[in-house]
């Protein structure tokens, strides 16, 4: 008898990446085959995200698909996980017909169970499963990993405690949590001994690591600690919070080797009063401050940011300030996204909203001055050399990569000329050019 074959769709951000590497380690473990084509498969999961409209619509697109395939091939069963169902609970359950099982993002445990049971023949009816305890933020050990060898996310956190108006984040994934630092290092070690050569640290705050498992802010400890594992060369942090970088966290960053220098740091709008309207805690005066911190004290720093255009609320004097802002402060990395009404989320029930229209034109406003600010920092890069990440191979002796201040799948890339080289390698490269956003560059 042959083990049953499952294929998974991993939908939305790194966060829900490293979910569906970790539910696949289970199903593997379980005796499950694992199957890269669903159209060859026996089982479909489809891990879900539930963040924006348009995430939510490219779920359901999924699941549609999925169940279309059961419906005329070998397919047998559709299981739908993840934040989706997490959000919308048993209100959904009437779209999701065809479906064969629903788990919300906080039940991973029951994943093997509910892929058996639905194989299982003459099962009567689906089952919905999206109440459970708040998600442990335990390890994310023993994953079937989707990314490339040399590159790996880990979960330091889970949940947040911001209440930001546009976010419904929190109602999705609970209150903050942090992992225990021995389990990160657990990670960091078993995915170094793996092949791993970058590790970049992901959650939804991960700046006030360990204030609720230590009573302080500690993410520079973990960095030392991390810092020591044999096999790292790369740390890398995403999605900080302003108000959580501590001195402490400037100096860890700048003095220790492993870890580059690149901060993402959402800051999502720079004006007084839209960030009081978004409910962020940060006064526009400290955000600055923080900047100006940040680059003097980190040396050659990269700063990654994403901002939000069109809230509530926001006057045309409210933009033209926050694009006077950017074209100051210049960060070199930046997402810029139109806000999304969500129901449920407390920036649904504020006036002042602004036609999908305005919202459109004002973050294509802030695109194009930050195509501007990118080219720029480019054009500088030429004649420099720098440390790269080699990613893969785009012919013979052509290759592409990725510099230290470029995170894997959401920043620019550097071609390079060279030989004696493999994926995973870190070279010393010289910038001889650059092509959009992307540089060109060769390994002596």
């Amino acid at each position: 008898m042959t083990n049953p074959r499952v294929a998974l769709t991993s939908l939305g951000c790194v966060k829900n990446l490293v979910e569906s590497e970790v539910l696949l380690g289970r199903l593997a473990r379980a005796g499950f085959d694992l199957c890269a084509d669903p159209r060859q498969a026996d089982l479909w999961i489809v891990n879900t995200c539930g963040f924006l409209k348009a995430a939510e619509k490219e779920s359901l697109r999924a699941i549609d698909a999925a169940v279309a395939l059961k419906g005329r091939g070998r397919l047998r069963a559709v299981v739908v996980a993840g934040c989706l169902p997490q959000r919308r609970g048993p209100a959904l359950a009437e779209r999701l017909r065809g479906v064969d099982a629903v788990l919300g993002a906080r039940l991973r445990d029951r994943i093997v169970p509910a892929c058996r049971a639905v194989l299982r023949r003459g099962r009567p009816r689906p089952f919905l499963r999206i109440d459970a305890p708040v998600f442990p933020c335990g390890t994310d050990c023993d994953r079937v990993r989707l990314t490339p060898r040399h590159t790996a996310h880990i979960r330091i956190s889970e949940g947040c405690n911001h209440a930001c108006a546009f976010c419904v984040i929190p109602r999705i994934r609970g209150p903050y949590r942090s992992k225990p630092m021995e389990a990160v290092l657990r990670e960091a070690r078993e995915l170094a001994a793996d092949g791993a050569r970058e590790i970049n640290l992901v959650g939804q705050d991960t700046t006030s690591y360990g204030a609720d498992l230590y009573g302080k802010l500690c993410l520079e400890e973990l960095l030392k600690k991390l810092g020591d594992v044999p096999g790292v060369e790369w740390i890398r942090i995403l999605y900080g919070y302003p108000t959580t970088v501590t001195t402490r966290l400037i100096r860890e960053i700048a003095r220790n080797p492993k870890v580059v220098k690149y901060l993402d740091l959402p800051v999502q709008h720079t004006r007084e009063r839209v960030l009081r309207a978004m409910r962020r805690g940060v006064p526009a005066r400290f955000q600055k401050d923080l900047i100006r911190r940040l680059r003097e004290g980190i040396p050659g720093l990269v700063l990654r940011t994403t901002v939000l255009a069109g809230f509530p609320g926001e006057t045309r004097e409210d933009f033209e300030g926050l694009l006077a802002d950017l074209r100051e402060i210049r960060f070199e990395r930046l997402g810029a996204f139109a806000y999304s009404r969500e129901a449920g989320s407390p920036s649904d029930a504020m006036k002042g909203h602004l036609p999908a229209k305005v919202r459109r034109q004002r973050r294509d406003r802030i695109l194009r001055l930050q195509q501007e600010i990118a080219f720029a920092h480019n054009r500088r890069m030429v004649g420099c050399e720098t440390d790269v990440l080699v990613e893969r191979p785009l012919g013979k002796g052509r290759w592409e990569g990725r510099t230290a201040g470029d995170a894997p799948e959401i920043d620019p890339v550097i071609r390079l000329r060279g030989n004696s080289v493999r994926p995973g390698d870190v070279v010393r490269a010289r910038v001889t050019g650059w092509d959009g956003y992307d540089l060109v560059g060769e390994i002596p």
